[in-house]
């Protein structure tokens, strides 16, 4: 697909704006001059600042002033009457500014991006899905959807979007060059003087896709594509069933723990098994975004992914001694695994056995850490237990001794 780099941009920024709940904090200026903040509601502070990194549900830096650099995203980002010493750095869903000077470069990214008045800056650099500039800079690149100009550019505008409008008030004093799939609209009353374009056919990748797919559908390297397949379906078989043998060697009991498990505690571990297959990866992504305890959530994502990598094998291998309990350990293994592998292979219904396989591992793990810590509070209970008696054996003891003392 066309323009991946500024797919790639929304989503960082996006990501950054969803973690702003958890890393809520309060604006402070530190010593060095500078803003360090994040929260649902944000704004800068009225004093002067050397520079800022803000993350918020909404960032608003309107009339405020910084000598350095800002960098701001959130779902919306606003910024009006605002003057910043060096470059601005903005992303989030809603990006605007308004009467905003920045004496370096403007690097913006958002769904809908609009620079709008007497916004001025030495470059802009934008990617959206809508971007509209009507103020003054020294250079225009823009990646987008549909870009709209009715500003001054001192310097060259490159654009790359599917719509390009340029307006009445639009002035272009250097090179104008758009890369679209259609010819931009521009206004006669429009100042723009070398402008060169380069027709781009939509989805040119789609479009290579779509004709490889009707080569071989055609017939047209058909056996090389059934011999590819086959190719890959031995080679994880055998790497699979390899796998299993491992996994008999070093958790033989394991895997007869969790037949035996599926029997006894079926609704627990099923249960098991889809809560943690779900969850896990959304638990892992909260610790993540609480900075502190991104050691552990980098540790449950490590564990998490080879549980899954273990789904499938240590499901053939232990179901495996539920249907042949007399069977050789490492035969049985072999016979499960194959089993599941050539069913992973057929469409759809492979990726729904895949996914159960994991659960069904991931639902032993958790019953087998629960079942383990409840064991351990039932010996600590005993053990508490059986020093209060000793303790109140002793009592009496001493008690009967102080008595005989006595008499």
């Amino acid at each position: 697909m066309k323009k991946k780099w500024m797919a790639l941009i929304l989503t960082g920024l996006l990501a950054l704006s969803m973690c702003v709940p958890v890393l809520a904090s309060e604006v402070e200026v530190d010593s060095a001059g500078n803003v360090f903040a994040a929260g649902d509601m944000v704004t800068l502070p009225s004093d002067q600042v050397f520079g800022a990194f803000l993350a918020g549900n909404n960032v608003n830096i309107d009339g405020q002033e910084a000598k350095g650099s800002v960098a701001a995203a959130g779902q919306t980002v606003s910024a009006s009457d605002t003057k910043i010493g060096e470059s601005l750095y903005v992303g989030g869903n809603s990006v605007t500014l308004k009467d905003t000077k920045v004496k370096g470069n403007v690097w913006a990214a958002g769904n809908t991006v609009t620079m709008s008045g007497k916004t001025e800056a030495n470059g802009i650099y934008a990617a959206g899905s809508m971007v509209t500039f009507s103020g003054t800079t020294n250079g225009l690149f823009v990646g987008a959807g549909k870009l709209v100009i009715d500003g001054t550019v001192n310097g060259d505008a490159i654009i790359d979007a599917d719509e390009v409008k340029i307006t009445d008030n639009a002035v272009i004093t250097g090179n104008l060059k758009v890369r679209s799939s259609k010819q931009p609209e521009i206004s006669d009353q429009a100042k723009v003087t070398n402008y060169s374009f380069e027709e781009v056919k939509p989805d040119e990748e789609d479009l290579e896709e779509l004709e490889e797919a009707g080569k071989a559908a055609t017939g047209i390297g058909i056996g090389a594509i059934i011999m590819k397949k086959l190719l890959s379906a031995i080679y994880w078989i055998i790497a699979m069933v390899a796998f299993g043998m491992l996994l008999c060697w070093l958790f033989g009991d394991h895997l007869s723990g969790a037949a035996a498990m599926i029997k006894e505690r079926t609704l627990p571990m099923i249960l098991s098994g889809v809560i943690g297959w779900m969850s896990i990866p959304f638990a892992a992504l909260m610790l993540l975004c609480t900075w502190i305890l991104a050691p552990t959530a980098g540790m449950l994502a490590m564990a998490y992914t080879l549980l899954l990598c273990a789904g499938l094998a240590f499901a053939g291998a232990s179901l495996a001694r539920l249907i042949f309990p007399r069977m050789n350990v490492f035969l049985s293994a072999l016979i499960g695994i194959g089993i599941l592998e050539i069913v992973r292979i057929v469409p759809v219904l492979g990726t729904l056995v895949g996914i159960a396989a994991d659960m069904y591992l991931i639902g032993y793990v958790i019953q087998k850490l629960w079942i383990g810590r409840l064991r351990k509070k039932a010996v600590e209970v005993v053990e508490e237990s059986v020093a209060a008696d000793e303790s109140v054996a002793e009592e009496t003891v001493t008690e009967a001794e102080s008595n005989d003392a006595e008499e």
